[in-house]
């Protein structure tokens, strides 16, 4: 895969094997996956309101084992300020979650926000529930730390569709700067042998990605990355700079600049449901800070239609995002090179 090969969308730069392993999620999981996949198209357009979110990301722990730089996780202010009081999803809520969205047929669920989902002990288990409810597109991010072959035999036979792999970078020398707590030489064991045990059970699924932060520590070496990891995982992918305002903006990759055309899809393709039940319309690291309900209290679907998601995408549409302290932070501070 060239450099010319490479396609960059709002958040993302990515190759073109994309579209290969889609038609591969397509055969696996059928004429449902493709309509979810249209919907899922208009709905980032902002062509249309669909009645239930197609996606619904669950951030069990709100906690993580890792301290990176690019991360509100890597800085300590703000990662207690997160979810120091934090304890996992309750699980008689999260079973709520997934009655409800299994009654509207909802296609997606994540089990990843900013937090590390392999800290949860029954996670495993979580997932199976969400295959059982219905939902198709599986998806979970994790460091590969805590990756273990016991885990991995689990994982793989537990329903996940996609799993990414967050590493930043392709050797020990890299790695210790962007992902500080981390061993390089463990993670890229446990990749491989979990993308080997794959292999070993003939299984097209989970998707296998490595995805890597754009930011001056490697912004430089995307190609060597993608060299590197293109040959061991299904998809490489590198994510445009999302600043944390006062704190991480000298880490902004060499020559990147404000996106002045950038626009938000979030609030029309997702809910994040936060572990003490609080909603975010949106997975950016400013989420937390535009809080549209919580669980405990109401429906995904009330808050879905609420007043205060139809005035944030009404607001939206304008592209303004002055409406909102969170939104103009964001807005901000989303660097594309």
């Amino acid at each position: 895969m060239d450099s010319k090969d490479l396609v960059e969308t709002p958040q993302r730069i990515h190759g073109k094997r994309k579209d290969d392993l889609e038609k591969v999620l397509s055969k696996e999981l059928g004429v449902r996956y493709e309509e979810y996949r249209k919907n899922w198209i208009a709905v980032s357009k902002r062509e249309v309101v669909t009645d239930f979110p197609l996606y619904i990301q669950i951030e069990h722990t709100g906690r993580c084992n890792l301290r990176c730089p690019t991360c509100l996780q890597g800085i300590d202010s703000l990662r207690e300020e997160y979810s120091s009081s934090f304890t996992p999803l309750d699980l008689d809520l999260y079973k709520k979650v997934l009655d409800e969205a299994k009654g509207y047929g909802c296609p997606s669920i994540a089990f990843h926000n900013n937090d590390e989902p392999l800290l949860l002990k029954d996670l495993e288990n979580r997932i199976e529930m969400a295959k059982e409810a219905g939902f198709l597109d599986i998806i979970m991010t994790t460091n590969a730390t805590l990756l273990t072959p016991e885990r991995t035999h689990k994982l793989i036979g537990s329903g996940i569709t996609k799993i990414n792999f967050s590493v930043d970078a392709f050797n020990e020398e890299d790695y210790k700067q962007v992902r500080k707590g981390g061993d390089f030489t463990t993670v890229l064991a446990n990749i491989e042998y979990f993308c080997e045990y794959k292999k070993k059970n003939r299984q097209e699924l989970p998707i296998t990605r490595v995805t890597c932060v754009a930011s001056k520590f490697t912004a430089k070496k995307i190609e060597e990355f993608k060299k590197f990891w293109e040959t061991r995982v299904d998809m490489v992918e590198f994510q445009n700079f999302q600043a944390l305002k006062g704190h991480t903006e000298a880490i902004k990759p060499e020559g990147a600049k404000v996106d002045s055309s950038f626009t938000c899809n979030g609030p029309w393709q997702q809910v994040v449901i936060r572990a003490n039940g609080d909603v975010a319309p949106c997975c950016s690291f400013y989420g937390t800070g535009i809080i549209v309900g919580n669980i405990k209290d109401s429906t995904i679907y009330e808050i879905w239609n609420g007043d205060r998601m139809k005035g944030i995408r009404e607001e939206l549409l304008k592209n303004n995002f002055s409406f909102s302290s969170a939104c103009k932070q964001c807005s901000e501070t989303f660097y594309t090179l």
